[in-house]
């Protein structure tokens, strides 16, 4: 049987250890131009901030910044993390209208081998919770790797159900995120996590709030449902209660 780990264990394996406090993730925040800082501020939701903070850190470690080719699963060549890298090429994907992910890919009468083993970094936000077999999934972006290359993987701890019928599961704790990678027998660089308490009652409740939201204050009509919150910084980190996980992989 898989021995499961802890979080402790988890974190200690990483090859970096990145400080992704509030302040840290604040100042890199006020650091990009006025119109992608609005956009971290008021639009995406923190956990994704925190991940991207982690991804711009990861990519100058790793010196992926500048690749050939870049694919990204379930998504446009806008993904934000796009804005930290510079690739040659962009293969974007969907779930509707695009490679099915829980198909078998390693089967010899598989008709798209042009696309195995040819990306530099291969990118998946937020969708291994849209599929129903997320372990073929996470295998099927192995395959795709080239050896050497990079797999980034980001998922919710916690989840509402959205994108109706393609939903499927409420979402991983990190250790998903460590077995995915001992099972397909890949080297973690990095796990990360971030999760907050009122951002957790809001995200299950009525959205993903952004930085603007989780301020103290009375920010929207989310502070309603919980008017205790308004007098609680929401983008402080608190472990117990964690709302997304990141993952940044190298395949042999």
């Amino acid at each position: 049987m898989y021995k499961a780990k802890t979080l402790k264990e988890i974190f200690a394996g990483n090859k970096y250890k990145l400080d992704s406090s509030h302040q840290q993730v604040s100042k890199w925040i006020q650091s990009q131009n006025s119109k992608f800082r609005r956009s971290l501020e008021k639009s995406h939701g923190y956990n994704r901030i925190v991940s991207m903070f982690d991804f711009d850190r990861l990519s100058t470690l790793e010196g992926f910044e500048h690749i050939d080719k870049l694919c990204i699963v379930s998504g446009s060549e806008n993904e934000l993390e796009t804005n930290f890298i510079d690739a040659s090429e962009i293969f974007a994907t969907s779930l509707e209208g695009g490679y099915d992910l829980t198909d078998d890919w390693s089967r010899e009468d598989f008709e798209n081998k042009d696309i195995l083993g040819s990306f530099d970094l291969v990118m998946c936000n937020q969708v291994l919770e849209h599929v129903p077999d997320p372990i073929r999934a996470f295998n099927n972006l192995v395959l795709m790797t080239k050896p050497g290359a990079y797999i980034w993987v980001s998922i919710p701890v916690i989840n509402r159900i959205h994108d109706e019928p393609n939903f499927y599961s409420s979402g991983y704790h990190p250790r998903y995120l460590k077995f995915l990678s001992d099972n397909a027998k890949l080297n973690v660089i990095h796990i990360g996590a971030w999760g907050s308490l009122k951002y957790k009652l809001f995200a299950v409740s009525r959205n993903w709030p952004p930085l603007r939201k989780l301020q103290k204050g009375f920010r929207s009509n989310s502070d309603l449902l919980f008017p205790s919150f308004m007098f609680v910084n929401g983008a402080i980190h608190h472990e117990k209660h964690l709302v997304d996980t990141w993952a940044l992989y190298r395949k042999p």
